[in-house]
């Protein structure tokens, strides 16, 4: 037998892909599933599959907030509420011709607690 390893979930080509365009989000990330891991699951279920589609839990971000860029592109930035506190930030990069997924999901910032940019 060969040396045990994760198996990475599949994506439909109907799902986003999900990456981290920070080291931020990438700790972050670990922050939450530690703290909140069954929303954090939850989250990532939507996010692969509905990560614009507007609810309680997600939206775009108001006023100055509400645009940023990653690589030169300016995308609209939505907010997913975690939790009451924890929040995810990230824009959506949608797929070119061909691709294997319906696009990209970038995240930006993974936190546990309410960011002070919003109060």
């Amino acid at each position: 037998m060969t040396k045990k390893s994760d198996v990475p979930r599949p994506l439909k080509r109907t799902e986003y892909e999900i990456v981290f365009i920070t080291s931020e989000a990438q700790k972050g990330w670990i922050d939450c599933l530690a703290v909140a891991r069954n929303a954090t699951v939850d989250a990532w279920d939507r996010l692969t599959t509905n990560p614009q589609e507007i609810s309680a839990r997600l939206y775009p971000l108001k006023g100055e907030l509400r645009y940023g860029s990653y690589a030169g592109v300016t995308y609209e930035r939505y907010q997913y509420k975690i939790t009451d506190g924890g929040r995810l930030w990230y824009f959506v990069e949608p797929a070119p011709k061909g691709s294997r997924t319906a696009g990209r999901v970038l995240l930006e910032r993974c936190m546990t607690a309410h960011p002070k940019e919003t109060d």
